[in-house]
């Protein structure tokens, strides 16, 4: 399993930026030209987003091979920190187990999965169990586990759920030390921990303030993060009475990872202790963690796969165990399940077997590079650029040739869903203002069958004003089955 891990890690070098990497890198981009978010480009993303892209791109100054090797660096560490946690506590062979078994798990997603921000948030998760397993919590470890709580949730709000079950185990110490009294516990528990999550909170908060950017943030989440919560993972609206039926068939699902549950209950049996039980919370938590956002995208479930994997690789252990009290024919039943389970569910990468064939990886990288040739020829000093796009390679081809934008809307499907909504209309409108003071010289508008289309009830593909707008104003000068550029005339 480990040489097919450092195979894959190896190919995985060759990838190209992918999927939600090219948006969020091309706001780094013009974060880098002095842009802030929310202020100067319409964004949904959490501040955290921004900055974590933001450091990358300085790291790798986008280039391609320099994100795979930041990618694979984070995993190391993230297989590094899991192994130190799992090793003391459980034993070499769970703690060897899990980290190999959750890194084939994440580069089995490819390309699309890589640098996703719940995989970022791995890295504090990793260093909370590494706190967390220890037999106390001290001021210092609770100051720093909510801090590290902070941080994740600075991409994403939800992560901070993964803090309530060392709350609730640190709480359930203090019972037995019978020391819970209430000013004990805000003294020794809440205290701690609410100082370090409000650090980055804070700091976060400082920022949009200075950079007169928090308004537009508090605008965008009042008023379109919940129509984009009503968007599933079919990128389809999921009308308010058939939302909690959506939600409860998806949940058991489990992102098609549910088989890992098996060897995670033989971890839990063979290892009845606080840490096991600790471990199994935080699975449990991120099982949930997708119904928060109701889309259960697969790159939603990297903290539950995470967690999971790190109880089934206890199938292993026999750490701190009474063989008494144990069956012995359980310890070779539980590695053989194991077994089984990484047979099933551990495969290697679509995208690695294709370049083992010499076919090609994503096809928006395909069209990204057309379009970057495109855009490296003709494009002048002063002209801007306009994608119509979200994914599908327009954004990628102007990170590429360092191309301006012209409005401050960097996609276009915000303005396809929830179309008589009166906030949407504001923002179709506030684009067509921009558009048309800007004019820019090229529009690219991608039509391909992987652009994430939002359907369902009151969804349009039809913007009648940028239509007009583009009749009037442009031409086209270039025409592919999957994407258009119109010129300015």
């Amino acid at each position: 399993l480990a040489a097919l891990l450092i195979a894959q890690a190896a190919f995985s070098l060759q990838w190209p930026i992918a999927h939600d990497e090219a948006p969020l890198f091309y706001e780094a981009f013009l974060m880098q030209n002095g842009q802030v978010p929310y202020k100067d480009f319409f964004d949904f993303q959490m501040p955290g987003s921004f900055f974590t892209y933001y450091i990358l791109g300085i790291l790798s100054n986008f280039g391609p091979l320099r994100i795979r090797i930041l990618d694979l660096i984070l995993l190391a560490a993230i297989s590094t920190i899991t192994y130190l946690a799992m090793r003391k506590r459980f034993g070499t062979s769970a703690a060897l187990a899990a980290p190999i078994l959750f890194a084939l798990k994440y580069l089995q997603g490819g390309p699309n999965l890589s640098l996703q921000r719940e995989y970022i948030i791995l890295i504090f998760i990793s260093l909370s169990i590494w706190i967390g397993v220890t037999d106390s919590l001290t001021f210092r470890k609770r100051l720093t586990l909510g801090l590290l709580y902070g941080l994740a949730a600075t991409l994403k709000p939800h992560a901070a759920l993964g803090l309530l079950p060392f709350l609730l185990f640190d709480i359930a110490d203090l019972r037995q030390r019978r020391e819970l009294t209430l000013p004990s516990l805000a003294k020794q528990i809440i205290l701690p921990t609410t100082i370090g999550f409000a650090i980055p909170i804070s700091l976060i908060v400082l920022y949009l303030t200075i950079t007169n950017s928090l308004s537009p943030l508090i605008d965008i989440i009042l008023n379109y993060v919940p129509l984009y919560t009503q968007i599933n993972g079919e990128m389809a609206i999921t009308p308010s009475a058939e939302r909690t039926a959506y939600l409860l068939n998806q949940l058991w699902r489990l992102g098609g990872s549910g088989l890992w549950l098996i060897p995670a209950a033989f971890g839990i049996y063979l290892n009845r202790n606080r840490q096991t039980y600790l471990l199994a919370s935080l699975a449990l938590i991120y099982a949930l963690y997708p119904a928060l956002t109701g889309q259960f995208f697969p790159y939603h479930y990297i903290p539950f796969i995470y967690a999971v994997i790190l109880v089934a690789s206890l199938s292993l252990s026999t750490f701190d165990l009474q063989p008494s009290t144990v069956s012995s024919f359980l310890f070779p039943l539980s590695s053989a399940i194991l077994l089984a389970t990484i047979l099933i569910t551990v495969k290697p990468s679509q995208t690695f077997l294709r370049q083992l064939q010499g076919k090609d990886i994503v096809i928006a990288a395909d069209r990204a590079a057309q379009i970057s040739a495109f855009l490296e020829k003709n494009l002048e000093p002063g002209d801007q650029v306009q994608p119509l796009d979200w994914t599908g390679g327009s954004l990628l081809a102007m990170l590429e040739t360092r191309a301006p934008i012209a409005t401050s809307y960097v996609f276009d499907f915000y303005f396809y869903h929830h179309v008589s909504n009166l906030y949407i209309q504001s923002l179709r409108a506030d684009f067509m203002t921009q558009l048309q003071d800007s004019k820019p010289r090229y529009i690219i508008e991608v039509t391909a069958i992987d652009k994430p289309w939002v359907s369902g009830e009151d969804t349009s593909r039809d913007f009648p004003e940028l239509h007009a707008f583009l009749n009037e104003y442009y031409s086209v000068t270039m025409e592919k089955e999957d994407y258009v550029i119109y010129e300015l005339k």
